[in-house]
């Protein structure tokens, strides 16, 4: 695959441009530019999730390669108020006055605090049937997604392109740190949504309003992570569909049965980090000392069962296990932090308090 210059604006489709930034972590942002043309008009330009400040000067120099200015930009959508989505609509709205920004009415009500011009804001619901025309000819579609992960928030459908600007649904860790997504990237879209969505139910009904649409979107292009396209839109579909997230995991967190399955899943996540035979080393003394399994059973396959607290004896496993795997990198410590925060299970107090593979997600 040919690589990928982040300092240019990126085109993903006819008059439509990735204009954010990379910076190499495991949250990365994606904003979007779309220009719309007709032939003996002047263009409308709407920048999509314009991001947070710190952004802001490459969008600005990659909306400038485009369009020539940002002054040049007419609308901005938002899908929710966070502001690692929405904050940059403030700075480019003093810079434009007459800029618009279009969201939905519950965005709205915690953006303005931005000191946005209530008089320069259009909401989605004002829209019949939830569809627009513009000037140009071009339709947009305005797809609620309540709850994933906000209440109000909503998704944006340009109908001519087929692109399905989703915010953070369908966004990603970037474990893969790829920028079109594959089968690799289901591991940070996963733990993304288990960290961040409330409930599968709330998943199940976004996932059903993008089946519905019509016609059927050809590229899902998130906040974060990797722009999904073609065969792999119903592959995410249909494992982000029965996904269990949040108040799902939260209830079922405590349960013995879930500390179980994330030592196993450690497991293979380290034998691919580090090598097979180093874990089945550690395996085998795991099961020949007595001291540790008296509180973790274990075999040649996994673990078996826990006879403590489950919390004390994944600290126990954790702590004996990379005691005795070889030299580490960063590798092992992005597995531990990748199964557990999955799992909804807190992290050791170590990574708690370094936090370097992880500090957006770690808290003091």
């Amino acid at each position: 695959m040919t690589e990928v210059d982040f300092d240019q604006p990126l085109v993903i489709a006819e008059g439509t441009y990735w204009v954010g930034r990379r910076e190499n972590t495991l949250l990365e942002r994606n904003i979007f530019l779309r220009v719309f043309s007709k032939e003996g008009s002047g263009d409308v330009s709407m920048l999509i999730d314009p991001g947070p400040p710190a952004d802001l000067m490459a969008l600005a120099k990659k909306v400038a390669a485009v369009a020539g200015n940002l002054r040049n930009v007419n609308l901005v959508y938002v899908n929710h108020q966070d502001p690692d989505v929405s904050y940059n609509a403030a700075y480019l709205q003093k810079l434009n006055p007459n800029l618009t920004v279009v969201c939905s009415e519950d965005t709205w009500r915690l953006i303005r605090f931005y000191d946005l011009d209530p008089k320069r804001y259009f909401a989605v619901e004002r829209f019949k049937r939830n569809a627009v025309k513009l000037a140009t000819g071009h339709q947009l579609r305005f797809v609620p997604t309540p709850f994933c992960h906000f209440r109000g928030a909503t998704m944006l459908y340009d109908v001519e392109t087929r692109i399905l600007y989703t915010g953070d649904l369908f966004g990603g860790l970037s474990y893969v740190p790829s920028f079109w997504a594959d089968e690799r990237s289901w591991e940070g879209i996963k733990a993304f949504h288990q960290i961040y969505m409330p409930t599968q139910e709330a998943l199940a009904l976004a996932v059903r309003s993008i089946r519905e649409l019509d016609p059927a979107p050809t590229m899902l292009a998130p906040q974060h992570g990797s722009i999904i396209s073609g065969d792999y839109i119903p592959y995410f579909l249909d494992r982000l569909e029965r996904l269990p997230v949040g108040l799902n995991l939260l209830l079922d967190s405590q349960q013995k049965e879930n500390y179980i399955a994330a030592m196993n899943e450690l497991l293979l996540e380290l034998a691919g980090a580090v090598g097979a035979e180093p874990i089945a080393n550690a395996m085998r003394i795991f099961g020949a000392d007595a001291t540790i399994s008296s509180v973790i059973q274990a075999d040649a396959t996994g673990i078996r069962d826990v006879k403590i607290d489950p919390r004390t004896a994944i600290e126990i496993f954790l702590s004996q296990l990379t005691g005795l795997l070889p030299q580490q990198d960063s590798s092992v410590e992005m597995a531990v932090i990748k199964v557990l925060l999955g799992r909804n299970i807190p992290l050791p107090e170590n990574l708690r308090r370094d936090g370097a593979q992880s500090p957006e997600f770690v808290l003091e």
